[in-house]
């Protein structure tokens, strides 16, 4: 089993789990090195649950004892390639970073770690199945509230140009929900929701399901509300010192989910994008870089 395979089967699950061995799952997905390298009790220690609690986990998740589980985390984080971290080193050896410029560097760190965790190779095949569903599906809805709105109107406008059944759900009153009321069990929900979550993706959520609807989530943690209503997610880091969760994480999502849809679209991508080009060309909605005769 691999580390995508179990995390999609404790994702399944998770719904029906007692509030502790939530709480297990939740940190373990959070902090894979962590399964790798530490003892049940100073892995419950740390989670803040009952030694028992972990090996329940385990056992949940279909191993007899906790040392095959735990193996599962191991193989995944020997893995791991990415060395982005190579690139904060050369950031702190930077003689021209000084005090005044710490928070500089630490936003720098955390972007390049969020990125190293996110580039890994069960996030690419989590992106395929992402992928996948939003080619499958007759009407894909996207949406991102407050802080997450950015990612979804992103993700939705570059999608739209590939694929036409893409749409943003938005609306200053609030009545874009009425437009999930001709949805169904053949349409998809994405949405985008990092802390602090915003309700209205919740109250979302709640009218997808009811409407019979696929919803994947693209989020930062297992604890995130928006879980026990998803099909499928996409966990993205967002760590560090900015005054709200990073963005370049999940602009980086979008973009990968953006590739790979296109790359799984075949021909009818391609000739939707042409078509587009046409229309935007038809009104002139592109302005041609200046050459170096217009600066004289």
């Amino acid at each position: 089993m691999t580390l995508d395979e179990l995390r999609q089967k404790l994702w399944d699950s998770y719904a029906d789990m007692s509030p502790q061995t939530k709480i297990a799952a939740s940190y373990v997905l959070e902090h894979p090195s962590d399964v790798a390298f530490q003892s049940v009790r100073q892995l419950a220690k740390a989670a803040e649950v009952h030694p028992s609690t972990i090996v329940r986990l385990a056992q949940m998740a279909g191993f007899a004892t906790f040392e095959p589980f735990r193996g599962v985390f191991q193989a995944a984080v020997q893995r791991r390639d990415v060395h982005l971290e190579d690139r904060a080193a050369a950031l702190q050896d930077d003689e021209r970073w000084g005090e005044e410029s710490r928070a500089f560097l630490k936003i720098g760190q955390a972007t390049l770690s969020n990125l190293k965790s996110l580039f890994q190779p069960d996030t690419h095949k989590t992106v395929e199945k992402i992928a996948k569903a939003i080619l499958q599906a007759k009407r894909v809805y996207v949406a991102g509230y407050r802080s997450s709105f950015a990612f979804a109107h992103y993700l939705a406008y570059a999608g739209k140009i590939a694929l036409p059944s893409m749409q943003l759900l938005e609306s200053p009153d609030g009545s874009h929900f009425d437009i999930l009321g001709q949805a169904d069990e053949q349409d998809l929900i994405i949405l985008f929701t990092f802390a602090p979550y915003a309700s209205e993706g919740e109250r979302l959520l709640a009218v997808g399901k009811k409407r019979g609807c696929k919803v994947i989530i693209i989020t930062d943690v297992m604890s995130s509300p928006a879980v026990p209503y998803a099909d499928m997610g996409l966990f993205v880091p967002m760590s560090g010192p900015q005054l709200l969760p990073s963005l370049v994480p999940a602009a980086s999502a979008c973009e990968l989910i953006l590739a790979e849809t296109t790359r799984q679209g075949g021909e009818c991508v391609v000739e939707n994008l042409r078509r587009f080009r046409e229309q935007v060309h038809a009104v002139d909605g592109y302005l041609k870089p200046l050459e170096p005769k217009d600066f004289d």
